[in-house]
């Protein structure tokens, strides 16, 4: 076994720099195929639907990756965490570019709905980094809408990412929390994705108040809806 002079090696600090390395070579690859929806942009081009779903298998590794990452981090105490007040304009245009090339694949239509001159305090790349997936997830499984909705209810930032696909499993809605859940060996879904979101918006507290996420069926395009409030 390896070690150092006094002590063990310790195996966390070989996974972090292996996670950093393989989402940084992931990122390379999202952007090279992205080059390439952009240049077979006919849906007719029979390369065009199999790089789309090329790119979301890819973006979902690297997403993955980064919330090992960060939930590693703040478990540890190493996350700098650092709410600053954001423009939800800005917040929704960078959110939509990030999907924009799987929509485009997928002939899915974004809409965006967001109250002007909306200001609010969190931690951008934690927030969008959830966000940006709860969009991902809507192109991947919409029939052929998603829409953003961002605005204040209850006094809290309440954004809602809603769908008209077939809408979320009745086991996925009577548990929540993505923690008490199994992994499924059938779907490989391990609620990674879900219990990450949950841990972002519990960071975010103000007031004996802390964000909160769930998820729900309907909402105004009948699909699925995936719901984060923060304080």
């Amino acid at each position: 076994m390896l070690e150092s002079d006094n002590s063990p090696l310790d195996i966390s600090t070989f996974l972090v720099a292996s996670i950093h390395d393989m989402k940084n070579s992931l990122c390379v690859i999202n952007a090279m195929l992205e080059d390439v929806i952009d240049q077979t942009s006919d849906h007719c081009c029979p390369a065009h639907e199999s790089v789309g779903q090329v790119l979301y298998e890819s973006q979902r590794v690297a997403a993955n990756l980064l919330q090992l990452l960060v939930i590693y981090k703040l478990g540890k105490g190493l996350y700098p965490f650092d709410p600053q007040e954001h423009d939800l304009t800005d917040f929704t245009l960078e959110a939509i570019s990030r999907v924009t090339h799987l929509a485009q694949c997928r002939a899915v239509n974004i809409h965006v709905e967001c109250a002007p001159d909306l200001y609010w305090y969190f931690d951008r790349e934690l927030v969008l980094g959830a966000i940006v997936q709860a969009l991902n997830n809507g192109v991947r499984y919409t029939s052929s809408k998603v829409c953003l909705q961002i605005g204040i209810k209850d006094g809290m930032l309440e954004f809602r990412v809603e769908d008209n696909g077939p809408g979320y499993p009745a086991s996925m809605l009577e548990e929540q929390l993505p923690a008490t859940r199994g992994i499924s060996f059938t779907t490989g879904n391990t609620g990674l994705g879900l219990y990450f979101s949950s841990i972002v918006a519990e960071q975010h507290q103000h007031r004996g108040r802390h964000g909160t996420t769930r998820l729900e069926n309907g909402g105004t395009l009948g699909g699925g809806a995936f719901v984060m409030t923060l304080p």
